[in-house]
């Protein structure tokens, strides 16, 4: 579908009362799910909540156009052609425009993209929220910008939701889908509709990161994706229910999120093209164990057009 659209316990302890059935034809089968961000949340995947396990996110540019893409639920059965996406879970787009990050660190530079100065600072400046009505269809609601750039933003934004093939380019998602949330919006609109809380100047610059919620578990985050393998080999799954601003000095780990230099293209770890192969680039031992013989191209081909991905399986 494509519109244009105007306390670790207690966590534990409410997923578990929301346990509601995923909203999709075959919602019994599971599958081991080895890629990017898609096997971090084994609690959502103990309660079959994989509708709100995020697999991957993507940022890059088209012309003037800034392209978000999330991908959602790695669980998705070969060969099913429709997906439900569940009414009680906001998505969300994060982007701080503001924070300030430094290239001059190498190592930082070619494993984060760059270093962020000041972690207990990242905020949100502009938030893109989308939850489903009960007739599947994404309503769009953008947050944090002042009242004219909303209204530009959501006049302007693109919004794609449906099942689309996983563009994670591994050997274990050859021939998968995965649902997926795209937008595109005017470049501009995002780094001009800022707080100006900070800074004065935004120098194209910025922080992302996408978040799901399910209704009911106390406004708590249940699932974070920001740079690709980030959270994957971590020894906790914490980073996925804390805020970015906290994962240094909470869990003493450098914030997920994706940094991206709109000034440069993007090429991960800067942003992400749907092109990139973050697997043979990151080159883990426990990625190459499950990804030989690997492949250096998606299995399908990407659209020329939005949204870009290609078509599902």
């Amino acid at each position: 579908m494509q519109t244009r659209t105007n306390a670790t316990h207690t966590l534990r302890a409410l997923l578990a009362a929301a346990c509601l059935p995923i909203a999709i034809s075959a919602a019994a089968f599971t599958m081991p799910a080895l890629a990017s961000d898609h096997a971090d949340t084994p609690l959502l995947a103990q309660i079959k909540r994989h509708d709100a396990r995020l697999t991957d996110l993507y940022a890059f540019t088209r012309g003037q156009n800034l392209v978000l893409v999330m991908g959602i639920d790695p669980a998705v059965p070969p060969g099913v052609m429709e997906y439900t996406f569940p009414t009680d879970v906001a998505y969300r787009f994060h982007i701080d425009t503001d924070s300030e990050v430094e290239f001059d660190d190498a190592q930082a530079l070619r494993t984060y993209g760059g270093s962020i100065e000041e972690p207990d600072e990242i905020e949100e400046d502009l938030v893109f929220e989308i939850r489903f009505d009960n007739a599947n269809q994404p309503q769009l609601s953008v947050h944090g910008p002042r009242s004219k750039y909303r209204r530009a933003i959501m006049e302007q934004t693109l919004v794609f939701a449906g099942l689309r093939d996983d563009p994670f380019i591994v050997k274990p998602r050859t021939g998968r889908n995965v649902a997926a949330i795209v937008l595109e919006v005017p470049l501009h609109l995002v780094v001009r509709g800022r707080h100006h809380h900070r800074h004065d100047d935004s120098n194209g610059v910025l922080l992302l990161w996408a978040t799901s919620d399910i209704d009911g578990i106390s406004g708590k985050q249940v699932e974070l994706v920001g740079r690709a393998f980030r959270s994957t080999f971590t020894d906790t799954d914490l980073m996925n229910t804390l805020h970015p601003r906290l994962h240094m000095s909470e869990l003493d780990l450098v914030p997920d999120v994706m940094i991206y230099d709109t000034r440069r293209p993007a090429a991960y770890p800067n942003g992400r093209e749907l092109t990139d192969d973050v697997a043979t680039i990151i080159a883990d031992p426990r990625i190459v164990a499950i990804d030989t013989p690997s492949p250096d191209a998606n299995d399908v081909p990407f659209m020329d057009q939005f949204p870009y991905l290609a078509a599902p399986q």
